[in-house]
């Protein structure tokens, strides 16, 4: 048997991610409107450029240049790696080897 505060706590959850989905979609949707505006843009430049070749006009070579936001990247910081010193090799213990 589950308790209140659990049962509370999967509606809150639920909740959380019904907003999530609904966020998700918006987004998606945004991005897909953001691409076809581009792509009816890219169909116009290519229209008026055929236009131009069937009038036989010269054509002349459009530079597009695509803003791409910009990220400033937190720099990592370098961690200093201090090397231990070596040790050296116990001395061998035993017995010693004869000398012939």
């Amino acid at each position: 048997m589950t308790t209140s505060y659990k049962l509370e706590a999967i509606k809150k959850l639920k909740a959380e991610k019904k907003a999530e989905r609904i966020k998700e979609a918006e987004d998606l949707k945004a991005a897909q409107e953001a691409e076809e505006k581009k792509h009816q843009a890219n169909l116009k430049r290519i229209a008026n450029k055929m236009a131009q070749i069937e009038q036989g006009l010269p054509v002349e070579k459009e530079v597009v240049v695509e803003e791409k936001p910009v990220v400033k990247k937190a720099q990592a910081k370098k961690k200093t790696v201090s090397k231990k010193p070596t040790k050296k090799a116990p001395a061998k213990r035993g017995r010693p080897k004869k000398k012939s």
